[in-house]
């Protein structure tokens, strides 16, 4: 099998074909989406291997109701970027209704944005995700030093880390982001950490090694927990608690909501805790950030290792 080639976001390497993608670009955001959908497809006559322009054309489609054309766009991106960088993966997901989230989408979206991450995360979206997962464990029984090897799951720039600093604490983070744990480096929080999928990371670590597991807004973009609850469950100590924060919605299963993001409907994760044998001790609904100005449906939990 022939691999397809490493490609640019910037450019398709024809100048004709860049400017009608930039013309279909602005017309997209104008909502003029017929001529944008006319514009992706000229672009793609010249320069037919070039990702973006399937990827935007299937944008173009979807805004015009049109699924089935959307699909087989999203389909011809998917194949020639197969690490699915841009996220096409994600939008058919939302077409065919099986959950996905490709590892390379997740890195790269959060490689480019680590240098403006805290300051927006906070700022624009009102994000308290770790300010709110402190307070739920504080809830039931305070954070002191008795907990004192903690895996902060998806550990980002160290936000979590930085909400429970002065606990007496020893941090080890986990991210898929080289540029997100750059910055977390520099918190000086962390006794480890390493650039991983989570599931590999844990399925990689000792059994009975943490006292506390956190992962505060990472869970939506993980669409199958299930593993994820077993593994955390033998690297807890006996006793040992599993934090985390996730986007819910009012039906069964999992989705991938408009927002590109997994949203998980709060029966799933009590099915998932009982399949690993861990005891529900907190559910709190909760919304962690905003979305366009709306708070976005969540809640907290709080499992147990017996």
């Amino acid at each position: 099998m022939v691999r397809p080639a490493p490609f640019s976001t910037q450019t398709s390497g024809d100048l004709t074909a860049d400017r009608r993608y930039a013309y279909g670009d602005g017309a997209l955001g104008d909502g003029d989406f017929v001529a944008a959908r006319d514009l992706f497809a000229q672009t793609l006559e010249l320069a037919p291997g070039w990702p973006p322009a399937h990827l935007a054309l299937a944008k173009a489609c979807l805004a015009l109701g049109d699924e089935a054309a959307a699909a087989e766009a999203l389909r011809q991106a998917c194949a020639l970027d197969p690490e699915d960088r841009l996220g096409a993966g994600v939008l058919l997901a939302q077409i065919s209704g099986e959950p996905v989230m490709p590892d390379a989408y997740v890195a790269g979206l959060f490689d480019e944005y680590a240098g403006r991450f805290d300051s927006h995360l906070v700022g624009a979206l009102d994000y308290r995700a770790p300010e709110m997962l402190k307070a739920m464990l504080q809830h039931g029984d305070p954070l002191k030093g008795t907990m004192s090897e903690v895996l902060d799951l998806g550990c980002g720039t160290g936000l979590m880390a930085r909400a429970l600093a002065g606990t007496s604490m020893a941090f080890t983070g986990v991210d898929l982001s080289a540029g997100m744990l750059a910055v977390a480096q520099t918190t000086g929080l962390y006794r480890r950490l390493a650039c991983a999928e989570l599931l590999a990371f844990l399925m990689r670590e000792p059994d009975a090694r943490y006292d506390l597991v956190i992962a505060a807004d990472v869970f939506c973009y993980v669409p199958d927990l299930a593993p994820v609850f077993v593994e955390t469950r033998r690297v807890l100590r006996s006793g040992g608690r599993f934090a985390f924060s996730v986007q819910t919605h009012p039906g069964a299963g999992v989705i991938i909501g408009g927002d590109s993001r997994v949203h998980h409907a709060p029966r799933q994760i009590h099915d998932w805790a009982a399949a690993a044998e861990l005891d529900v001790r907190q559910e709190i609904p909760a919304s962690t950030r905003r979305d366009r100005g709306i708070p976005v449906p969540g809640a907290l939990f709080e499992l147990l290792k017996p």
